[in-house]
């Protein structure tokens, strides 16, 4: 795949997810700033609860569409098989999902009956959402994804100002259901079209679970540690200082779709250079310097104006924000260049180095977070420096491992890569 290919792909992905986080990130924004801190912990806890459950199978399935489909493309195989087998245990994880969220918001979060069917819906659609992007990236239709991606955030836009011109705070999170609804939706109806000239899938779906087990482990150990954080916080803390930790959250972790985005591209374009060049671990070590110089510029910006964006954000009843703010971008910044490092070990059949490399880091930060807060350090502060000191441990671990030349490995013979039918 040519260089200027990759750039545009990546390009309109960032797009894409920008414009689905910015629609999530005015969601809280506009609670935190007409309804309080106390309503803002509320619902940044029961987002942080979907979020940690998409993380158990769907999005570690998504991962794993991006990468066996793109690779299924490249050699010319018909992908269908492997959507099937991917889109059953999608709902069969969704079962799972329910019945874990369900309990947890109504006892530990005390969500009401009304909430929790929400909280229930979000999971079931956020997660598809982020399933259903991988497929389409792995299909190679990148720009399909990031028109439904804008049409997606203009629904939940649209409904969100409904929402709130009607006072309606009992479906404060409906816009959100809605808009990924209609993402997934598209997904699914067209996902098994446009590929009868390929040939038959002949790579055993079975490969792909171990993959999706690893990935989502290691997903869940790194992903996961943010929104941990928030649900120990809204447990040890005080309403308002767990609104403080969510704004500062809310605010902190935007800075990470951009890497979020990119490196589902990559990983797609990681997996045809393992399959056919033989450049691939230099063209790899070159864009992981890029991305690290590019996200470096970013993170560090947004923490210089940290006080100013929480200030115009959410107003100056926010302002003991600042110092989580800036300990959570380090970390979001840590946990977005080990997400390039995460993609290429994935399609190296690294994926269970990177999964402990995370596990690593996970339970060092949860180990700072009780540690802390026993010691005396308030629990805002205290898992804004343990998520920083887990996504540290996390990022040295995978990038050195990345580095490291994988010896025996060889590209797929240039013939088969490219086959096509006519």
């Amino acid at each position: 795949m040519k260089q200027s290919s990759l750039i545009s792909h990546a390009a309109l992905s960032t797009a894409g997810v920008l414009v689905q986080g910015l629609s999530r990130f005015a969601f809280t924004a506009l609670i935190g700033r007409f309804m309080g801190p106390t309503d803002l912990a509320h619902v940044s806890a029961w987002l942080a609860l979907a979020l940690i459950l998409s993380l158990l199978w769907p999005t570690g399935a998504g991962n794993a569409a991006s990468h066996f489909l793109s690779g299924a493309i490249a050699r010319g195989e018909n992908p269908t098989a492997a959507l099937r087998a991917l889109e059953k245990s999608f709902w069969l994880s969704c079962v799972v999902m329910v019945a874990l969220g369900v309990p947890i918001a109504l006892i530990w979060l005390g969500s009401t009956v009304g909430d929790t069917v929400a909280v229930a819906l979000l999971i079931v659609s956020y997660s598809g959402y982020i399933f259903t992007r991988g497929i389409q990236v792995g299909l190679g239709r990148i720009l399909d994804t990031s028109v439904w991606d804008f049409v997606s955030a203009l629904v939940t836009t649209l409904l969100l100002v409904g929402v709130l011109s009607a006072g309606a705070s009992a479906f404060l999170l409906w816009p959100l259901i809605i808009g990924y609804s209609v993402f997934v939706l598209r997904v699914l109806i067209t996902a098994r079209g446009g590929h009868g000239e390929l040939l038959a899938w002949t790579v055993p779906t079975a490969q792909m679970w171990p993959v999706i087990r690893w990935n989502s482990l290691g997903l869940l150990a790194s992903n996961g540690l943010i929104q941990f954080s928030m649900l120990f916080v809204f447990a040890v803390a005080t309403p308002v200082q767990a609104g403080l930790y969510a704004a500062a959250m809310s605010l902190a972790t935007p800075a990470s779709m951009l890497s979020q985005a990119i490196s589902q591209v990559l990983l797609a374009r990681f997996s045809a250079w393992a399959a056919t060049d033989t450049a691939a671990h230099r063209k790899y070590a070159a864009v992981l310097g890029g991305m690290s110089v590019m996200l470096a510029v970013v993170f560090g910006v947004v923490a210089l104006f940290s006080g100013l964006i929480i200030q115009l954000v959410f107003g100056s009843e926010y302002a003991g924000a600042v110092t989580v703010m800036q300990l959570l971008l380090a970390a979001v910044f840590a946990f977005s260049i080990t997400l390039v490092a995460n993609a290429y070990l994935l399609t190296t059949n690294r994926t269970s180095l990177a999964t402990m490399a995370a596990i690593v880091g996970l339970v060092a930060g949860l180990a700072v977070m009780v540690g802390g807060f026993v010691g005396g350090v308030s629990g805002p502060l205290s898992g804004a420096i343990a998520v920083l000191v887990g996504y540290a441990v996390s990022l040295v671990i995978t990038v050195v491992v990345s580095l490291m030349p994988r010896v025996g490995a060889r590209p797929l013979p240039r013939d088969r890569s490219t086959a096509r039918l006519g």
